[in-house]
């Protein structure tokens, strides 16, 4: 476990249009205190912490569930777009070359009809479908080398034509079919949105904020270690989003989920991280979730790895909770731990 405390650590409001947001608890209060000022009163029987922490916790690991989802189907729409796209253009060009193949051959005709006659070899070749000409006029003796030559050639780009068609076609369906997951998986996020935030809007901000903190004190921040090398960037860059709203499929400014805030973080460091929480748990490699065991940059994954947070130390996680919160500070506990991986080696992390 790295030791040294951080330096120049500030502990008080820093505004989001600048500076560094070191997101300290009581710095937190007024972000906090955004939301909470707009709470609707609590209801006549009035929630404890306890019970809405529970059921939004309930809601934030179906929610999580379905924000992978989304974000896989939207992945893989994309790569299928850019495969689709790839096809496309090379049928294309594909097409060119034979539509330029069948005017030579017009030529050939015209020519030999002004001279003596059409060929017979010509006539098969006009008078059938072009897949069917092509398959017959290969074998007559009656072309010359260099013209079986190129229609054998032409024989085969038409056949890549008809599998290029087949593939892209195939690719457009599956499309079709992550649009629809993408859907449901939206549709189940909106509703658990909802439903966690009618909770959130009961609560004063008193218990917003205990539900938020869960005691965790400035002191506790003040003396997170400082890491060095590239975990380094990668926590600085978490720090600095504190504050900033969950959004499920957010990936930058001005709002992210989980894995778009730590893939974020470590490619502002030079590492490529997956997209999402299902391939990032593969990441790096494994180490123990506990904390005397976690260096600083490390990744903490929750409820079946549907959720990830960023150990910054002292027992202290950095994540995007869920919709109706910032990102912030959390326990290396306050969920049911399924992994951790460290994206380092220790040697480079301590560098």
């Amino acid at each position: 476990m790295v030791s040294h405390k951080r330096a120049n650590r500030v502990v008080g409001p820093v505004a989001a249009s600048g500076g560094r947001r070191v997101g300290a608890v009581t710095s937190s209060a007024a972000a906090v205190g955004i939301a909470a000022a707009v709470c609707a009163p609590a209801t006549s029987q009035a929630l404890t912490v306890q019970s809405v922490t529970a059921q939004v916790q309930s809601l934030r690991a179906q929610s999580e569930i379905a924000t992978q989802r989304y974000d896989r189907a939207s992945q893989d729409m994309a790569a299928l777009q850019q495969k689709v796209d790839a096809i496309q253009s090379t049928a294309s060009t594909i097409q060119l070359q034979v539509n330029k193949y069948y005017g030579s051959l017009g030529q050939l005709a015209e020519t030999q009809y002004r001279g003596a006659g059409v060929d017979p070899t010509l006539q098969l070749m006009f008078a059938q479908q072009p897949d069917e000409f092509l398959q017959r006029a290969v074998s007559l003796q009656s072309l010359s080398r260099g013209e079986s030559v190129g229609l054998k050639r032409v024989l085969q780009q038409q056949q890549q034509l008809v599998q290029f068609r087949a593939e892209a076609s195939q690719a457009m369906e599956q499309q079709a079919d992550d649009e629809s997951r993408a859907a449901a998986a939206r549709a189940q996020i909106l509703a658990g949105e909802r439903q966690a935030q009618a909770l959130l809007d009961q609560l004063t901000s008193a218990q917003r904020w205990s539900m938020d903190y869960a005691g965790i004190t400035p002191q506790e921040i003040a003396n997170l270690p400082q890491p060095a090398g590239r975990a380094a960037t990668a926590v600085d860059f978490a720090e600095s989003k504190l504050g900033m709203w969950y959004q499920w499929g957010g990936t930058g400014d001005p709002s992210y989920d989980c894995s778009g805030l730590v893939q974020a973080a470590w490619a502002a460091a030079g590492v490529q991280l997956p997209r999402v929480t299902w391939d990032q748990i593969d990441a790096g490699q494994a180490v123990s979730p506990d904390p005397a065991d976690l260096q600083p940059g490390d990744l903490i994954f929750y409820l079946g790895g549907a959720h990830v947070a960023m150990y910054v130390g002292n027992g202290l996680v950095i994540h995007a909770p869920t919709t109706g919160q910032r990102i912030q500070y959390g326990r290396w506990n306050m969920m049911p731990v399924t992994a951790a991986r460290q994206i380092l080696p220790t040697t480079e992390l301590s560098s």
